[in-house]
């Protein structure tokens, strides 16, 4: 691609298109530039410019390969020498190596070098994850619906039976049998509820409530669990407004997620409950010393009967995630081996 100060020889028709062009590519939405043979940059629009992060005088007349590295031995690297080794059109998406944005690429080549444009779909993966998460619910709901009409009614009748067989004096040798049979029907129908409450598609009641109280009522409660283990919840509320919640929803969810963080570290460690706003949004941060979630199950914490836990069923989380949910919140967290943070955003 030619740049203006070289064209004198055109003809005015010419000249007029190019200027048009480089116009309308320098103010695409699209990210778009242009690379001569050796990878070095010709042209670069504002689009592009701000997704790369570096300025424009930087880029120009500098090899692709110097001013970004990090994408040496990448897709990026592979589709580009493909294009213009070939001269046919490459497309492909990644994620950045410096922005960590998902990107679509579309590679243009000709004799001269190659042209790209490239989408920042970060947005779009995020709504498409979004909807298979809706649809993940959707099935659960139904699922729920059907395990809680097929299983509840025999479990009670077979409860019941249990019940009036361990009141019988000649079958006392084996109460603890009937006692521990019992517990365990109480556990399936636990596991029920806790599959209705992922499918919740709306909470109960939402009103203006304070997030700070309702952390100081329950914290008693969070208290007296983590003392029995010789473990401590520490408290940091910052002043925050109030918040469009359900509050017996939030209650749960914070129980759900101290009593993971309890379950995640060793005696004499603390959890730590902070509220705070960052960029006018509240947030309640729940901070542990444990030992992090394992890195292969990362990305799917939401999704349920993933879990890390031995005698975990990989409901708590998923509720918790559902509950942020119909709470118009989202959840991200950070994990190591020293800890985990998760931080839950109202967004009102």
């Amino acid at each position: 691609m030619e740049s203006l100060e070289n064209m004198s020889f055109l003809d005015e028709k010419r000249l007029i298109k190019h200027v048009d062009m480089q116009d309308v590519l320098m103010n695409m939405v699209k990210g778009c530039y242009y690379l001569n043979s050796k990878m070095e940059f010709v042209f670069i629009n504002k689009a592009a410019e701000a997704m790369i992060e570096k300025p424009k005088e930087e880029l120009l007349g500098a090899c692709m390969w110097d001013v970004l590295p990090n994408y040496i031995g990448t897709d990026v690297y592979k589709y580009y020498n493909k294009a213009y080794d070939e001269q046919e059109i490459q497309t492909f998406e990644i994620v950045t190596e410096y922005s960590k944005r998902d990107v679509e690429i579309r590679v243009i080549p000709d004799k001269n070098g190659i042209l790209s444009i490239f989408t920042d779909v970060t947005e779009k993966k995020k709504y498409e994850e979004e909807q298979m998460y809706i649809e993940k619910i959707r099935i659960i709901g139904e699922m729920a619906a059907g395990v809680a009409h097929e299983v509840r009614n025999p479990l009670t009748i077979v409860k019941g039976f249990l019940q009036v067989i361990s009141e019988n004096d000649d079958l006392s040798d084996y109460k603890d049998i009937f006692a521990l049979m019992i517990d365990e029907m109480n556990r399936v129908n636990n596991i029920i509820s806790e599959f209705l409450d992922i499918a919740k598609v709306k909470p109960n009641k939402i009103e203006f409530n304070d997030l700070n109280g309702i952390i100081k009522t329950l914290n008693p409660l969070l208290e007296t669990r983590a003392l029995k283990e010789n473990k401590f919840i520490h408290l940091e509320l910052s002043s925050i407004p109030t918040i469009k919640i359900d509050q017996n929803e939030i209650r749960q969810l914070l129980l759900n997620m101290v009593s993971n963080s309890l379950d995640a570290m060793k005696p004499h460690d603390s959890v730590v409950i902070k509220t705070y706003i960052k960029e006018g949004t509240v947030v309640l941060s729940i901070i542990d010393s444990g030992k992090g979630i394992p890195p292969e199950i990362n990305d799917r914490i939401s999704t349920p009967f993933v879990t890390s836990k031995e005698n975990g069923t990989g409901l708590g989380l998923a509720i918790c995630y559902a509950i942020a949910k119909r709470n118009n919140a989202t959840i991200d967290f950070v994990s190591s081996p020293d800890g985990t943070t998760f931080n839950i955003r109202f967004n009102q």
